[in-house]
Parts: C-alpha cells; structure tokens; sequence
C-alpha cells in the first residue's frame, strides 16, 4: 500500500492555503498593495482588475486543494500530481493572469 509523502501535502497545503488567503485579501479587502506593478493612474478599470487578480488566486488555491486530495486517495501519483501542479498548473495561471490583465491598463 503506497502513502502520499508527508512532505508534499503540507507543501500543497500551504500552498492551497496562501493562495487562497491572497485571493480574498486582493478580492474581498481590495489590498491593491498586494499586486505586483499596480498603479492607479495606469488602470482604466481597478475593480475589474482587482476581481481578476483574486479569482484568479483563489481558483489557484482551489486547484491545490483538489491535488491535495487527489493525492490522498491516489498516493502513488502524488510526486506525479504535485510536479504537474507546481511546473505547468502554475506557472500557466500566472501568464493568463497576467496577460489578462492588460485589459484593464488605459489605452
């Protein structure tokens, strides 16, 4: 019977967890401060870039909280989920958000 290495679950975990706490701190307490190059003069629609940038964050938490129970209850893919997670789910969300944020920059 295989288990899920302790280490990678609470790194998944984590993760889940910070992500889904910067999401509801941009979205829901509007902590601009938090996102990386935000400029007032420079955005022509702030609450639409502030509802993007923490969905965003939160789908990101969302979807380490499925790989984290995916890693449960397949345990002997966990390094397999958590690598396919961390190097491709990751760093693709970021470039659609970031680029999807250029929609809210004043032309």
């Amino acid at each position: 019977m295989f288990e899920a290495p302790l280490l990678l679950l609470l790194i998944t975990e984590f993760i889940a967890i910070v992500f889904v706490a910067l999401g509801y701190l941009i979205k829901v307490k509007r902590k601009t401060s938090l996102i990386a190059g935000y400029d007032p003069k420079t955005c022509a629609d702030p609450d639409g870039l502030i509802a993007w940038v923490g969905n965003s964050l939160i789908a990101l938490g969302i979807g380490a909280g499925v790989i984290f129970v995916a890693m449960i209850i397949m345990p002997a893919y966990s390094v397999i989920l958590f690598l396919a997670y961390m190097a491709g789910v990751v760093p693709i969300a970021a470039i659609i958000t970031a680029v999807g944020a250029r929609r809210f920059d004043k032309k």
